[in-house]
Order: C-alpha cells, then sequence, then structure tokens
C-alpha cells in the first residue's frame, strides 16, 4: 500500500486464456466508482502506460478502484497479437466486466483511451458510463493509419508501389499483414474498421470525453464536437473537454501526462452528481 493507494496484479482465469490485469483501489474503503480501462492499440499501449498507471492511481486516491486488462495476445496476457480477434477482444473485455461487478457490486464505468474507445463501443448489454481519452473516432480512418505505415516501410525498403488499397484487399482476403512490427489479424482489425462513434447509438450512458494537447489556447476538435452535437440531438449528452498537455500516445519518448486525470475527476464526479 503506498499513499492510500492498493495496487494488486494479478493473472485472471477467462475462457480464451490467462489475463493479465492491474488494480488500484482505494486502502480500506469501498470504492464510489469502478472503471475498466480499454487501453489503446499497438504501439500507443506502450507509449501510454506511464500516463494511465499515474491516472489510476490518482482515481484511487479519489475513492475509485481501476482494473486495468491486458487483452488476449497484448501485454503479459496469453496468446500472440496476430491470433488476437475483434471478438475475441470484446468476450475479454465481457469477463472482466463481470469479474469487477462480483468483486465490487457496482456497474463498471467504462474508461476507452484512442482506440480502446472503439471496443467501448461496441460491448454490448447493460449501459455503463463511459469516459473517453482522446478518442479515435473513425475506425475505418484508422485503419487507412495503420496501413500507412506498412506503405512507407515498403517505400523506405525499396518496394515501391504498395498501397493502402492493396492492402486491404490482402486483408479482405484473410490474409495477415506485418505493419510496424504487429500481426494484424483481418478479424481484429476488420472489425475494428467498421466501428465509428458517430455510428454508435450510445442510448442512456452517460459519456465524459476527454482530449488533450500541448496548444496553450488549444480546443476540441471539430471532428469531437461534430459527433457529441449529434449524440445530443439524439438524446445522448456528453461532457466534451479540452486539457493542456503532452499527447502521451504518441510523443517520440515515453512522457506523462497528469492533467487528463483531474479532469476526468472533475467530470464524472459531475456525472455522479
Amino acid at each position: 500500500m503506498l499513499d492510500g493507494v492498493v495496487a494488486t496484479a494479478a493473472f485472471e482465469t477467462f475462457p480464451q486464456g490467462a489475463r493479465f490485469t492491474m488494480q488500484w483501489a482505494p486502502a480500506g474503503r469501498a470504492p464510489v466508482r469502478t472503471l475498466l480501462l480499454l487501453p489503446p492499440f499497438g504501439e500507443e499501449m506502450n507509449k501510454s502506460r506511464r500516463t494511465l498507471a499515474w491516472s489510476a492511481r490518482s482515481f484511487a486516491r479519489h475513492g475509485w478502484a481501476v482494473l486495468a486488462l491486458d487483452l488476449g495476445g497484448t501485454g503479459d496476457s496469453a496468446g500472440d497479437f496476430g491470433d488476437a480477434t475483434w471478438a475475441g477482444w470484446l468476450e475479454d473485455v465481457g469477463c472482466a466486466l463481470d469479474l469487477m461487478k462480483r468483486r465490487f457490486g457496482t456497474q463498471p464505468t467504462l474508461w476507452g483511451v484512442r482506440g480502446g474507445s472503439l471496443l467501448a463501443a461496441a460491448v454490448d448489454g447493460e449501459a455503463h458510463d463511459v469516459l473517453l481519452w482522446q478518442p479515435v473516432i473513425n475506425g475505418d480512418a484508422y485503419l487507412t493509419q495503420l496501413l500507412r505505415l506498412r506503405v512507407a516501410n515498403d517505400a523506405f525498403a525499396g518496394r515501391e508501389g504498395t498501397t493502402t488499397k492493396q492492402l486491404r484487399a490482402q486483408l479482405e482476403a484473410g490474409e495477415t499483414l506485418e505493419v510496424a512490427g504487429y500481426d494484424l489479424n483481418p478479424e481484429l482489425v476488420l472489425p475494428l474498421g467498421r466501428t465509428s462513434l458517430a455510428a454508435w447509438q450510445p442510448g442512456d450512458r452517460r459519456i465524459a470525453w476527454l482530449e488533450t494537447g500541448a496548444e496553450t489556447d488549444g480546443q476540441p476538435s471539430p471532428a469531437g464536437r461534430r459527433v457529441v452535437d449529434d449524440w445530443a440531438a439524439r438524446g445522448t449528452p456528453a461532457d466534451l473537454r479540452w486539457v493542456r498537455g503532452e499527447p502521451f500516445w504518441l510523443t517520440q519518448d515515453i512522457s506523462e501526462n497528469t492533467t487528463p486525470a483531474q479532469a476526468s475527476i472533475e467530470l464524472l464526479d459531475a456525472v455522479t452528481a
């Protein structure tokens, strides 16, 4: 225990294999809120770990419990990344939610970071409060960005002529592609590419959306504002906020951004109130 927080690492037995989890909880008292962290995709997850661990501890000091889940094929969980599927990841999320409900007796909030936000939008069943950090709005555009990394790498290696259209055709044909050191399984990235926050029907979920950047006078993105405005028009209001800080998921060196945690506490406390 450190500064009133109990941190626990464990391997949980899920139907598809052992899944590594890290939990932060307030010491000596029941949490007033629980959060399940749905992490960023690929290398963005590695870049984000320090900020997310610091934030989870900050949440626990505030009286919340956080469970961080290494999805199948990622981190210290069983399986290879190239064998991971979207359906398998959703099953992992469902198992983690059930685990938290049994452990704490509360309905967890889904904390989606970057690509994890698309996973949050794909979770079926009961409505959950949702906290989104710098969410990937359009899975199709995100997949294109990933494939452009392969195009650039091929060009650097002297293999000119590769296009994202060709790479998509290979995925559609069932071929696994290596991109930036990761094997992309079509059964993982094609469903991801079909997921969009703009097309999501949140229903009666309560949503807090946080964006961050290094600009002194930054504002939420126009794309984010359009999605939030459209949700409001369909009866799902969302709190959208921008805070200044390092874009921790993409900096060249590992960075730490402490500002989103406090903003998230303020936003979710307002939701609770």
